[in-house]
């Protein structure tokens, strides 16, 4: 990220009150300093305190705080990450993962830090307990001094199932970098010497002075653990994990099924398995947690709907091969008659829930055709429906006495503005008259979205939601969506849903010149879950979606 040249839009000094807030800002995102740590850092109104808003090479807008000159931590969507220099002072801060010192030339290259090249302490957990995203750094195996911070390019599981192979962290800023020579530093690398678990001082006993009691070799104990193959490996993190977090995720999934069965507003019967979970249980999803089914101890969706099934809360059906739907639900059964939601959880009204994304058609009244709406209170650059139009536009005909008395179906241009609008002094029909009146008028389309309180206004004519499928190298097809965000469709949530709906990567290209809104990009032949999610979810009307066509063929 800092690996090129930055472009600094401003540098400011922060004063009391805005110290204050940063101060709250660094205690929440690190909440392993102390209080006496944060005192030390924050506290001394001696030492300046700037707030520096960067653009990167690539246009990303970030803030970086410095002391003294001095970069400490900067923010980045959302999240905080520490520099090289608090790592220093303060290397408890977050998770760190070591690697070899050759690794670090590649480092300074621009590359990431892949799995192959990490070093892992013996025992468990081999690569720390972190989730994707978490803020980490980089060490070296002679010298633990932070050289690199990241975020974590996966969690720790899916490393462990990795089996060594692919990113490790995501390296955003690096000793050496721009932002470490942001105003000048040529402070050099401290030398910490190398990670506690690399030193032989916890092995001490394994090798006696000359002259002690002799060990057995057969008794001396290895002072490394062997890898265990991965397999063993994976069962053992699994166990661990069903223990400390299987009981509230179970938990939650029964909440969310529970709640779905009885106070969704949208499920009729019968209901497919296949979209039970991501548009009924998903949706009643408490806010700030997260419902992962593959966290559970039933791994599946099946197993689970199975037991409910043979509890006999629902009753699941096999409505032709390989199709499962639940075409009962047991309304007396204890569960469901004990399960309770305060109206404050519960779903919105059928009429919020059902009302559609409402996208309607208008015009700009300019100063050509101003004179037409006047009487009724417009004025120019206020915005009107098409029937409105007609409606104004046939008063001031009869008004003027500008129907043809000879054809009640032609109008007789017999005005200055008239002749202006439709450009003739020759009779006219009533719809070529409304043509005219209409292309002397701009555009614009208003979007009352169901995720959106305030209607959004749009210049020009309304552009469908496209779905395209392009195929990329090695064979691989994606899902382009274009035009999102025109009907108030927030594209980073959107983005979101896709990948946990259909297990797929997904990537946000910013908006062209031309174009309104950015591109959203999904791995795969995603239209058919892509148009459900826009029309069953996001409630836009299906005439605004183009590209279902495109949907893989079902095989015979």
């Amino acid at each position: 990220m800092f690996k090129k040249p930055v472009k600094i839009k401003s540098n400011n000094l922060a004063k009391g009150s805005e110290r204050k807030t940063i101060k709250d800002l660094f205690c929440k995102s690190f909440p392993k300093a102390t209080e006496q740590e944060v005192n030390s850092l924050l506290n001394n109104k001696k030492e300046p305190l700037n707030c520096i808003k960067l653009v990167t090479h690539d246009n990303e807008v970030l803030q970086v705080y410095l002391i003294q000159k001095q970069p400490i931590f900067f923010s980045l969507r959302d999240k905080i990450f520490p520099t090289v220099f608090l790592l220093w002072k303060l290397p408890h801060l977050i998770p760190n993962f070591t690697t070899h010192p050759q690794v670090m030339s590649f480092i300074n290259s621009g590359a990431d830090l892949m799995l192959p090249g990490v070093l892992t302490p013996p025992g468990l957990p081999r690569y720390n307990n972190v989730l994707e995203g978490t803020p980490v750094y980089v060490n070296l195996s002679d010298n633990k001094a932070a050289v690199a911070v990241g975020m974590a390019a996966q969690s720790s599981f899916e490393m462990e199932r990795a089996g060594g192979k692919g990113k490790c962290v995501k390296i955003l800023h690096f000793y050496g970098d721009y932002l470490y020579n942001i105003d000048g530093n040529s402070i050099s690398l401290p030398n910490f010497g190398p990670p506690d678990w690399l030193t032989l001082k916890d092995y001490v006993d394994d090798f006696p002075a000359l002259g002690g009691v002799k060990v057995k070799l057969n008794e001396v104990k290895p002072s490394l653990v062997e890898p265990e193959p991965l397999k063993e490996l994976q069962e053992v993190i699994e166990e661990i994990s069903i223990e400390d977090n299987d009981d509230d995720v179970d938990e939650l999934l029964h909440y969310c099924f529970l709640a779905s069965i009885k106070y969704s507003k949208t499920l009729t019967l019968p209901l497919l398995i296949s979209n039970f979970f991501k548009l009924q249980m998903l949706p009643m999803c408490p806010e700030g947690s997260n419902l992962d089914l593959k966290k559970t101890s039933y791994k599946k969706l099946k197993p689970f709907l199975d037991e409910m099934s043979k509890t006999g809360l629902i009753t699941v059906t096999e409505i032709k091969k390989g199709v499962e739907a639940i075409t009962n639900i047991n309304k007396n059964h204890p569960k469901y008659c004990e399960f309770y939601l305060k109206p404050d959880l519960r779903p919105k009204k059928d009429s919020d829930n059902n009302q559609q994304t409402i996208i309607t058609e208008s015009y700009v009244i300019t100063a050509t055709v101003l004179p037409i709406f006047q009487p009724a209170g417009y004025r120019k650059g206020d915005t009107i429906e098409g029937p409105n139009i007609r409606k104004h536009f046939t008063d001031y005909i009869k008004q003027n006495n500008s129907q043809s008395p000879d054809n009640n179906k032609l109008i007789h241009p017999n005005t200055e503005l008239l002749q202006t609008i439709c450009k003739t002094q020759n009779p006219i029909t009533w719809e070529e008259a409304f043509e005219k009146t209409f292309e002397s008028m701009k555009s614009c389309f208003k979007v009352k979205s169901t995720q959106q309180q305030e209607q959004i206004l749009n210049k020009g004519k309304v552009q469908p939601i496209s779905m395209t499928v392009k195929v990329r190298s090695g064979n691989k097809k994606v899902t382009l969506i274009d035009n999102l965000e025109v009907f108030g469709v927030n594209i980073n949530e959107f983005a979101k849903e896709c990948q946990h709906g259909v297990a797929a990567s997904t990537s946000i290209t910013p908006a062209p010149p031309g174009k309104k809104s950015d591109q959203l990009l999904v791995q795969g032949n995603q239209v058919v879950f892509v148009h459900d999610l826009l029309v069953e979810k996001y409630k836009i009307p299906k005439r605004y979606i183009r590209g279902l066509e495109l949907a893989p063929k079902k095989k015979k």
